[in-house]
């Protein structure tokens, strides 16, 4: 089984769910860009661990492993659906 395909601890799912869920209800059909998809990872992690944090450098880290890249055309909305899924299921 690679990396990629591996399921992310509970910590890093729970994380993906949440940044899924922002873009769902944020403008959802507007377009997804790599930088947003930084900025949320680095966003996410620091409220939950702790701005400068070790803890929150490698939350932001394994969120950035599990989520997908951002494809040219992918709106929030579907976006937020790639993330359920790489966190291994809708909620």
């Amino acid at each position: 089984m690679s990396e990629r395909t591996r399921l992310p601890d509970a910590d890093t799912r729970a994380l993906l769910q949440q940044i899924a869920a922002r873009l769902a209800a944020e403008r959802p059909q507007h377009p997804m860009r790599p930088s947003i998809r930084e900025a949320l990872a680095l966003t996410f992690a620091a409220r939950r661990h702790g701005h400068g944090t070790a803890r929150a450098e490698w939350a932001e880290q394994q969120i950035l492993k599990h989520a997908p890249a951002v494809e040219p055309g992918t709106s929030r909305g579907r976006y937020a659906e790639e993330l359920r899924q790489a966190a291994g299921g809708a909620r």
